[in-house]
């Protein structure tokens, strides 16, 4: 029998994971293409190069499984099941996982200065190596009491925050939100660990950032109420959005398998990924254990349509996150952007998440056990609960 070509465009969390998965099987060949002069690392990681914490050759990942393409996908058709690559190279396909991740979403485009601010490298992400990399330098070109302000209000502006301002940097936290942290984390989480930034840092919530000016001495942020600050290094952390090839734009749209909709034979997993389902409407999550748990899932579904492998029904969340916000912790399971929520009675914090009386998330603030043992019980239809 003829081995069947599967090919993954990502080597990262997601890409794999599904490598992996179809690892050591006769019948299928797995062929992962990765970016052109990139070497796969562990996005989780990043942020710990970022405050000096690791070295970036330490946060690389092993080689994935399969034969690996260094190449950039231009463009996949799905009709002749073909992906172009920039070389002029093309590869044909049995089925195919898009993986390629997400990019940061920036300052808007309308925003005065914000570009100039980049090229001097004074207004950065973090999201990729190459980030962290840059903020690492940025911060010890400054010393050990940086100014820092940091633009977003989720799990890595918060974390970043926290961490800098440990080290002994003076940070500035700015967020859209008045509670900022609302769609990650549940609005009673979100609101204890906006009490902490505000005992602890200068914050500025419910401000957007309407001007920035790179000066020799300075960087000067404008906000949209006339507040200025002037620092000596900003970090945006305002999420991601998915970064799929053409002929994709928002992402990869799948159905509760993974698989594309309108597009035969391919599948998608991770942060490229936006699911439409029953149980949970539209959703996104972009962390590393998700990604690598929906690259296993999705190559599981491969192999149930070559005919090679069980159905593995439906993807549900599970997957658990942690950081630590000025030295609580907080962790979360599941799907933690259902804005449904109920606290449950215990020694800390624990939010459920809840679709129509189905608990799909938890998230918690220093009780680590009570969230994570909610991994293998969530979606189950009327989750019981004692409510005290």
């Amino acid at each position: 029998m003829t081995a069947r070509h599967v090919v993954i465009l990502g080597a990262g969390s997601a890409g794999t994971a599904a490598a992996r998965a179809l690892a050591g099987r006769g019948d299928v060949r797995t062929t992962v293409v990765g970016r052109t002069d990139e070497i796969p690392y562990s996005r989780m990681l990043v942020k710990n190069v970022a405050y000096g914490q690791a070295a970036p050759e330490m946060i690389r990942l092993p080689r994935p499984d399969g034969e690996l393409v260094a190449d950039t996908v231009e463009r996949v058709d799905p009709a002749t099941r073909e992906v172009d690559l920039a070389s002029g190279a093309s590869i044909t396909y049995d089925a195919l996982v898009v993986a390629t991740g997400s990019r940061p979403r920036g300052l808007d485009l309308d925003v005065p200065g914000a570009e100039q601010a980049a090229r001097a490298g004074r207004l950065l992400t973090l999201h990729s190596l190459d980030d962290a990399v840059r903020i690492r330098g940025a911060l010890a070109a400054r010393g050990e009491s940086a100014h820092v302000a940091i633009y977003g209000g989720g799990l890595i502006a918060s974390e970043t925050a926290s961490t800098l301002q440990a080290q002994g940097h003076r940070v500035s936290l700015v967020a859209r939100s008045r509670v900022p942290g609302v769609a990650g984390f549940g609005r009673p989480v979100a609101e204890r660990v906006a009490a902490d930034h505000e005992a602890l840092l200068t914050t500025f919530f419910g401000r957007t950032v309407h001007r920035v000016l790179a000066t020799p001495d300075a960087t000067v942020v404008t906000l949209d109420d006339g507040s200025v600050l002037e620092v000596d290094l900003v970090v945006v952390a305002l999420g991601t959005t998915p970064a799929a090839p053409a002929p994709w734009r928002d992402g990869v749209a799948v159905d509760d398998r993974l698989r594309a909709t309108g597009h035969g034979a391919v599948y998608a997993a991770g942060g490229v990924t936006v699911h439409h389902d029953d149980h949970l409407g539209t959703w996104r999550i972009d962390h590393w254990e998700d990604s690598a748990a929906q690259g296993v899932h999705a190559a599981q579904t491969v192999l149930h349509d070559l005919d090679l492998g069980e159905d593995p029904g439906p993807y549900r969340p599970r997957s658990a996150h942690l950081a630590v916000i000025h030295g609580r912790m907080i962790t979360g399971v599941g799907y933690t952007g259902h804005p449904g929520t109920r606290v449950v009675p215990t020694d800390g914090l624990v939010v459920l998440h809840e679709q129509e009386g189905t608990v799909v998330g938890v998230s918690g603030i220093d009780a680590v056990g009570e969230v994570y043992g909610w991994g293998s019980r969530l979606h189950e239809a009327r989750a019981q609960v004692d409510r005290g």
